[in-house]
């Protein structure tokens, strides 16, 4: 089984539950918007090698620049765009993530269509389960904003399984939050965490002064 082939069956058989909840996209690539300033997305990435693929999930604000300062349309944003990520795990075993290899967590392309259909209604059962669970959390922008410092600095249970980036980009994504909600006062508190603790991510440097000067 090819990766155009078995898209052809994503389309038939995982598809229209995607378009059920409000997500647009043919076989592949799915979005969607909401009324809350959250975009989701879903990517159903092949491996280089063929037969097999991963399922990416990716969570951005309509309002926010992407990972290297880009501002896309929902029509040509990705989940790699995104700053927080999921991956859609075939198997969730503890033991088993830290010991199955990689290509064994992928999904699983088989030799013939019936083979395929199986992995598809896996991948679907998965998604209704994980991923719907992922996006719920993703509901308001207080979500963002009621992250703390001190979790940023510990790394959270709760940063980890938001899938968010690393604390400097986490704090300027959280302080660029606040500025649009006109919490002026504490996105400069974020913001002058980020330039007290740099490091060498001096390319996030302007950005955060510019907050804290107040010019964005």
């Amino acid at each position: 089984m090819n990766t155009k082939d078995f898209r052809k069956l994503i389309r038939v058989y995982f598809a229209s539950k995607l378009h059920e909840a409000g997500f647009m996209g043919t076989d592949h690539h799915f979005v969607k918007t909401t009324d809350n300033h959250f975009i989701y997305t879903l990517v159903i990435q092949a491996d280089k090698s063929g037969g097999s693929c991963v399922m990416e999930m990716g969570v951005h604000l309509e309002f926010l620049p992407n990972s290297i300062g880009e501002f896309k349309s929902s029509n040509e944003i990705t989940t790699y765009d995104f700053e927080f990520r999921k991956r859609i795990n075939k198997k969730e075993n503890l033991f088993k993530r830290f010991f199955t290899v990689e290509r064994e967590r992928c999904f699983q392309y088989g030799e013939t269509e019936d083979d395929a259909i199986v992995t598809i209604i896996e991948m679907k059962k998965l998604f209704l389960d994980q991923g719907m669970s992922y996006f719920s959390q993703f509901n308001d922008l207080r979500i963002i904003t009621s992250i703390s410092l001190a979790e940023i600095i510990a790394r959270s249970k709760k940063i980890e399984d938001f899938g968010a980036p690393l604390d400097l980009r986490l704090a300027l994504l959280i302080a660029r939050t606040h500025k649009f909600q006109g919490n002026n006062r504490d996105a400069k508190e974020y913001a002058q965490w980020g330039l007290n603790n740099i490091g060498k991510a001096t390319g996030l440097i302007k950005d955060f002064e510019a907050i804290v000067r107040g010019n964005l």
